[in-house]
């Protein structure tokens, strides 16, 4: 799942969750019955939306925690490749130099 749908469906659960809050607050029963009953109602569909905020925020937290090692990975690979590239670049200048003085035919052609 993508974090852009994880958000959105987190979105989504809580809007539902305040909505359901929000009637029950406004709700007028004639029977304490039925307002006992749509009360435990709101109450178990607070809980649910809860529970999903909960697992939508662990399902964040690990694409955030996967997204962040790949980033480090990428990122140590890429160090890597500048680190050969720089000892290359040495190399070359220590094979140029070193040309360079065997062709002025010095004593030392080192380096």
């Amino acid at each position: 799942m993508s974090i852009k749908r994880i958000l959105i469906q987190g979105a989504l659960v809580a809007v539902t969750a305040m909505s359901i809050t929000a009637c029950s607050d406004d709700h007028d029963s004639a029977s304490k019955n039925n307002s006992a009953t749509t009360d435990n109602k709101v109450e178990q569909t607070i809980d649910k939306a809860g529970d999903q905020l909960k697992k939508t925020g662990d399902a964040i937290s690990d694409k955030a925690h996967k997204a962040g090692e790949v980033i480090d990975d990428k990122a140590h690979k890429a160090g890597e490749a500048i680190d050969d590239k720089a000892t290359d670049a040495g190399n070359a200048v220590e094979d140029a130099c070193e040309k360079a003085k065997e062709g002025m035919n010095a004593k030392d052609s080192d380096c």
